[in-house]
């Protein structure tokens, strides 16, 4: 069946799960008797298939319900008109079966589900269960995707299921911060622990390690890098992401005496005359104390410059301060310093993480057969605020080209929680 499984998708493959089956109205699908009593068999029966079982040790024959499983979804696909409630049955029977070691209806339940999508783009549950369907078959990309999506689309009495499968799926992919934020939702639901919580809590909690800001720590300790469409660095100490041009050149710089510095230089731009000038983007962050002032931190950043003006940047934090400067001692060649210094405040969240985190894939092995990986440690968030510096330096033959690219990377490419 399945050929690659994270330590933990084996974890839990083993817990207690409920059934997505549960969410469908039979009444809305069909009236049959032959077809209710079906449905009613695939209910009581769940706990069998509603996750893939290793080693088999159930009462009940494995062909038998796999033979059950296929008439059933021949005779609910018989149905002549199917609406968006019988797509989710047949993705649900579809979903058991590969569960139950049938690969080729992974695909199935994938279509089933879609076309639950098409039918009702409103209906939660469709991108819940295809999310769930993935997270079960080491789709975690996929899997965050859609539960993501099905999360906007929760009606106000938020089932805690759903919670208790997004806290599986998160937990899988490598989400701990989002896999906390789940299992508390659950709590905050039904008012006490879910099943996730109750087997697995305690070892998603301790993935999470604790930081001291006063302490020293290496560059490599603190940040971590993934390609894709850009580069993106994170740090969760920090509590930043940065997305960033593959063809940027980056200096990152240890955490030393409570501060580091984050240093982009993008490729050249031509003045009007065709010289080529060099810019820099630096983004400085400083742990700060209790009675530490943003203000004061800026404000020793910018002293030594007198052409200085507070201006208003941006609203996308709440606590911000922006300064644009001119200094026409610098780089007079070019036309003189013109530049913007922007400072940002934030306080350590109630999900460090949560901002920052994507979903991680396994790595693929070379063999067939079950492959182990354990999940790796993620570093907690610095406790307390963080100051941000974010400076532009460049010059006024450029000063146009550069203003926009810094503008779409501060909204665009930095997140800061």
């Amino acid at each position: 069946m399945k050929t690659i499984f994270s330590f933990l998708l084996l974890l839990l493959t083993s817990a207690t799960a409920f059934s997505n089956v549960n969410y469908i109205d039979i009444s809305k699908i069909s009236s049959d008797s032959k077809l209710v009593d079906a449905f009613k068999y695939i209910k009581e029966n769940s706990k069998y298939y509603d996750h893939w079982t290793n080693d088999w040790r159930y009462d009940k024959s494995k062909d038998d319900l796999i033979k059950r499983l296929r008439d059933y979804y021949k005779a609910f696909g018989a149905i002549q008109s199917k609406n968006g409630e019988t797509h989710l049955l047949l993705g649900d029977i579809a979903h058991y079966l590969y569960n139950m070691d049938d690969t080729s209806f992974f695909s199935v339940a994938e279509s089933e589900y879609k076309l639950a999508m098409s039918s009702d783009p409103k209906d939660y549950r469709a991108p819940w269960f295809l999310g769930y369907h993935y997270s079960l078959s080491d789709v975690p990309i996929s899997a965050i995707e859609n539960l993501m999506k099905a999360e906007t689309l929760l009606p106000a009495n938020q089932p805690a299921d759903f919670w208790n499968d997004f806290a599986f799926a998160t937990g899988i992919a490598n989400m701990p911060s989002y896999c906390i934020y789940a299992m508390d939702k659950v709590k905050s639901i039904t008012g006490k622990e879910g099943s996730f919580q109750q087997q697995l809590g305690p070892t998603i909690y301790k993935r999470i390690v604790p930081v001291d800001k006063n302490k020293s720590y290496d560059k490599n300790d603190l940040w971590s890098a993934s390609d894709g469409e850009k580069t993106t660095f994170t740090s969760r100490p920090l509590g930043i992401k940065l997305l960033v041009d593959s063809t940027w050149n980056m200096s990152v710089y240890d955490y030393e005496k409570n501060q580091c510095a984050f240093i982009i230089n993008p490729p050249t731009l031509k003045n009007k005359n065709g010289r080529e000038i060099h810019y820099t983007v630096a983004i400085l962050m400083r742990t700060a104390n209790e009675k530490d002032v943003l203000d004061d931190y800026v404000n020793n950043l910018v002293s030594k410059f007198q052409d200085k003006k507070k201006i208003s940047f941006s609203d996308k934090y709440d606590k911000i301060i922006a300064y644009e400067i001119k200094e026409k001692t610098m780089y007079p060649e070019v036309g003189g310093g013109h530049m913007y210094m922007i400072g940002i405040e934030r306080n350590d969240p109630k999900y460090p993480g949560l901002l920052l985190e994507k979903p991680a894939t396994t790595p693929k092995g070379d063999s067939e057969g079950l492959h182990f990986y354990r999940a790796v440690e993620s570093k907690d968030r610095f406790k307390g605020k963080i100051f941000y510096a974010i400076m532009l330096d460049t010059c006024e033959d450029i000063h146009d080209q550069c203003y926009l690219i810094f503008k779409s990377l501060f909204d665009n490419q930095i997140v800061i929680e």
